[in-house]
């Protein structure tokens, strides 16, 4: 079932890309994909969905429930784009129906949350927002039988061996016990199925979330409804704070997916090996500083450092930018990061609170890099 991988730049969707995806960056795409309206958001933005394909089996996907997590889109339609180019007839078995960006007004703010700061991901039994009830008004009009729930996840998150996530996966739960129930079961295997695809690519960086059941959150729910779901998180390649690296890996494992669904190839797993996938643990931060001396610390001999960045929306350029925190201090063995550096030879003591320190930290960092 390999995708020879050479092709993605062949069926890659180039006129969408970086950080900051919102109604605009898609409105082409979705005039190519004959999109409709589905309802509007709290601040009156058009919530946008499309249907591909005439066959049986249904499936509903939708991206940027959280308005920052905008890589999972592009990969969407790098995936959709794939389909179209090399596999169309996958279409005469599948009807896919797309909500490219279920938050717009996330989206446009870059902010996780909508308009009136509540997380869609946990309003699936309230329905207090007029975006959840979008998509629940579409789950029991299109009766789904399989649904993908597209997210972006933080740098902070790895899995064994402080390697990063670049991908993470969900079989959520359907009850508090979390028992293994029909649906909960497809989706694991499926699961399986991506991670069998990918595992030579990125053999250690696949992870996997906890199972613990929360009925507010949209996939326990359809879970809970007996609808396959599966909970996809693009994480972080190194370095590659773009994520056009982690798009390209989410695209794999979308159109993976897909195949399977068709193909039925997942019923071949055995789901007990979804256990088998690494747990996720928050062990990374953005940069890791080995041995500072810094101003702060009540120790009289260097220290560790690790600093995350803070993402940033610029109003005038509407592009993302980065800018360093402090995450912790101290003696920090369970700790890594992307960017790591040994500062045993820089004399400087630096007080950490001062904005133009910390920035001149992260510089020398970089020029540091690796060395540990």
């Amino acid at each position: 079932m390999n995708i020879v991988v050479e092709n993605y730049a062949d069926y890659k969707e180039k006129e969408i890309f970086g950080r900051y995806i919102n109604n605009d960056s898609i409105s082409n795409l979705n005039s190519k994909y004959s999109s409709e309206v589905c309802g509007y958001s709290v601040n009156n933005l058009p919530i946008h969905f499309f249907k591909i394909g005439s066959g049986k089996t249904k499936l509903l996907i939708w991206s940027q429930m959280h308005g920052n997590e905008s890589t999972s889109t592009k990969a969407l339609f790098d995936s959709i784009s794939f389909f179209y180019k090399h596999e169309q007839a996958v279409f005469d078995d599948l009807t896919l129906l797309v909500i490219p960006i279920l938050n717009p007004d996330g989206a446009f703010k870059y902010t996780r949350e909508n308009y009136n700061n509540v997380d869609l991901n946990r309003d699936a039994v309230d329905l207090s927002q007029p975006e959840s009830i979008v998509l629940k008004k579409i789950y029991d009009k299109f009766k789904p039988d399989f649904c993908f729930n597209l997210h972006g996840q933080r740098s902070i998150y790895s899995t064994i061996n402080f390697n990063s996530s670049i991908l993470s996966f969900l079989s959520p739960s359907s009850d508090f016990d979390r028992n293994e129930t029909d649906s909960r079961v497809k989706s694991m295997k499926i699961i399986l199925d991506i991670f069998d695809n990918l595992k030579t690519l990125i053999p250690n960086n696949i992870g996997r979330y906890n199972d613990e059941f929360n009925i507010n959150c949209v996939g326990d729910t359809f879970q809970s409804l007996n609808t396959p779901t599966i909970l996809f998180e693009s994480g972080h390649y190194s370095q590659d704070y773009s994520r056009e690296i982690s798009r390209y890996y989410t695209s794999l494992a979308i159109t993976y997916a897909i195949k399977s669904i068709c193909s039925k190839g997942f019923n071949l797993q055995n789901h007990k090996n979804y256990y088998k996938i690494p747990e996720n643990s928050t062990s990374l931060c953005d940069v890791f500083i080995k041995n500072i001396k810094i101003k702060q610390s009540s120790l009289s001999q260097p220290v560790d450092l690790s600093i995350l960045y803070k993402e940033k929306l610029n109003l005038v350029s509407k592009e993302i930018e980065f800018f360093p925190e402090i995450s912790e201090f101290g003696n920090l063995d369970k700790v890594s990061g992307h960017l790591l550096s040994d500062f045993i030879s820089i004399d400087k003591v630096f007080n950490i609170s001062v904005e133009n320190e910390l920035n001149e930290i992260v510089i020398i960092a970089k020029k540091l890099r690796n060395i540990h």
